[in-house]
């Protein structure tokens, strides 16, 4: 009876270790995962090392304790491969996507527009209705300058002041 009752507390220890490391998927934080490996940990000491086992052979503790091990690290494995990964993926991945701009995010060189805050010598400029940020190659335009695209960098365009005429009297 004596050792019925130890090899159920091993088989006990054994499947909550693999339960408790199944959690630190859940919950993480580590304390479920040490928890877990060291019941496993005190299951193969329990078969190694308790005295109601002391009358198998020593062959057959080493496979028992080898066998809880890996059986522990392929319920592990099988869990993270089939199980966690799904259940991650279903109820964290957004399904929706971002709608692609209804405006084009590069205008053509000599696109001209005009100037919504001062370029000192970043701001944003109008061009026909669509309001981008722009680094000026002058260095600064004033508010309400009127501007030409020259080129474009990776968020930005890159504007040149277009020069006012003055009228000649």
């Amino acid at each position: 009876m004596i050792h019925l009752l130890m090899a159920i507390t091993v088989a006990i220890l054994a499947v909550l270790g693999v339960l408790l490391m199944i959690l630190e998927t859940f919950v993480p934080g580590m304390v479920a995962g040490i928890l877990g490996a060291l019941c496993v940990l005190a299951s193969v000491a329990l078969i190694m090392l308790a005295d109601d086992f002391a009358t198998w052979p020593g062959w057959l503790r080493a496979t028992t304790a080898c066998a809880i091990i890996v059986g522990s690290i392929v319920l592990q494995l099988v869990w993270l491969r089939y199980f966690a990964v799904k259940f991650w993926h279903r109820t964290f991945t957004l399904q929706a996507s971002v709608p692609p701009p209804d405006q084009p995010q590069f205008l053509p060189a000599g696109t001209e527009g005009v100037a919504l805050t001062e370029l000192r010598p970043l701001g944003r400029a109008d061009f026909q209705g669509m309001r981008r940020e722009v680094r000026c190659e002058d260095g600064f335009a004033p508010q309400g300058s009127r501007l030409r695209v020259t080129g474009s960098e990776p968020g930005n365009l890159i504007v040149r002041l277009i020069p006012t005429t003055q009228p000649t009297s």
